[in-house]
């Protein structure tokens, strides 16, 4: 069963790695995976100066920056 679309385009997130690191960025677009019909997003970060996107980021690695 889809999730719901809980973060939308523009939001300022923090974003956990795999690794337990942690990214600042803002929500660039969403899409649904196909195969578990989840919703997933896009997240763009600044880095040395360049903007960096990280795709399909599951709903559970975001948390609003506030």
């Amino acid at each position: 069963m889809a999730t719901l679309n809980t973060f939308k385009k523009g939001d300022k997130v923090i974003v956990t790695r795999r690794n337990g690191e942690k990214v600042s960025g803002t929500i660039s677009d969403w899409d649904y995976n196909v195969c578990t019909f989840d919703v997933e997003y896009s997240v763009d970060y600044p880095r040395d100066g360049k903007k960096f996107t990280i795709i399909c980021v599951p709903q559970t690695a975001i948390a609003l920056n506030q």
